[in-house]
């Protein structure tokens, strides 16, 4: 499976029974009990065969009320294409994130490729990001999820606000992933971002055919659901055509923050791109 949420689907014996716990609540809050009740028993059954220490109870729960809001809000993956990945691995982070953030959901999945991702839910009463990060080799085998509790990395980002004394404690081998994420975010609000929705890589031609079928809506739903029941995924590609995977960067791409509106009472990023 292309994305690690999708594994994180087909290797935990919970995921289903939790994300039908946060489609079904009226607020995540109303969920989050059962939520735990039901990692509890899991786990306990679990710890008759295995042993489960802390800090795999501590990553499990993180990692399915990130799961619960990702199915809350509609699954939506967002996935940055190879050229934007390599451009901003060569962009300094911001100083702070935008102060207005435009992501495709309040809670989605972002794919980096070649680096892992991370499950992205918006708290915007706080005006805050909770990121969990999961490295690329994330439940590959998914037999052994029980032993990749250090393959979960999870931090609270406000905005706006300075980024860096709040992502300093993260550990030196998250630090590449996360500026990838939070550089993504804020590529985000840029307009030269374009946003294609298609079916991942892989998917049987044939069924796209049909869910892309423009004259007949049962031919769309046939095709969509034996797409959805193979396990493929709608996802939301994220490009700036120009970048190629391939080009080599002489100097690095950063933000600068541009004053706009009465007074120059707001802010927005706008992005330099390496060259």
């Amino acid at each position: 499976m292309m994305y690690a949420v999708q594994r994180y689907a087909a290797s935990r014996p919970w995921a289903k029974r939790v994300s039908q716990l946060y489609v079904q609540a009226l607020q995540p809050s109303a969920a989050r009990k059962d939520m735990k009740e039901v990692i509890k028993r899991e786990l306990e059954r679990a710890a008759q065969v295995f042993e489960v220490g802390q800090q795999t109870i501590v990553a499990e729960l993180a990692l399915a009320e990130s799961w619960g809001c990702f199915a809350r809000h509609g699954r939506v993956i967002s996935h940055l294409d190879d050229g934007l990945v390599q451009a901003l691995a060569h962009t300094r982070l911001p100083s702070q994130l935008p102060d207005t953030l435009s992501l495709p959901a309040d809670a989605f999945f972002l794919h980096v490729p070649g680096g892992g991702g991370a499950f992205v839910s918006h708290q915007a009463e706080r005006r805050a990001l909770l990121l969990t990060l999961v490295g690329e080799g994330f439940s590959r085998d998914a037999a052994q999820w029980l032993h990749e509790s250090d393959g979960v990395e999870a931090l609270l980002v406000s905005y706006p606000g300075e980024l860096a004394p709040q992502i300093a404690a993260v550990a030196e081998r998250w630090q590449a992933l996360l500026a990838a994420v939070l550089n993504g975010l804020a590529m985000m609000t840029q307009p030269k971002l374009e946003r294609e929705q298609a079916w991942q890589p892989g998917a049987p031609q044939p069924w796209v055919e049909q869910a892309g079928a423009p004259a007949c809506v049962k031919t769309r739903q046939r095709g969509r659901s034996q797409l959805l029941k193979a396990g493929f995924s709608e996802v939301s590609f994220c490009r700036i055509p120009e970048l190629d995977a391939a080009q080599a960067y002489a100097t690095q791409g950063y933000w600068r923050r541009q004053a706009f509106g009465e007074a120059k009472a707001n802010s927005r990023l706008v992005w330099v791109a390496p060259k």
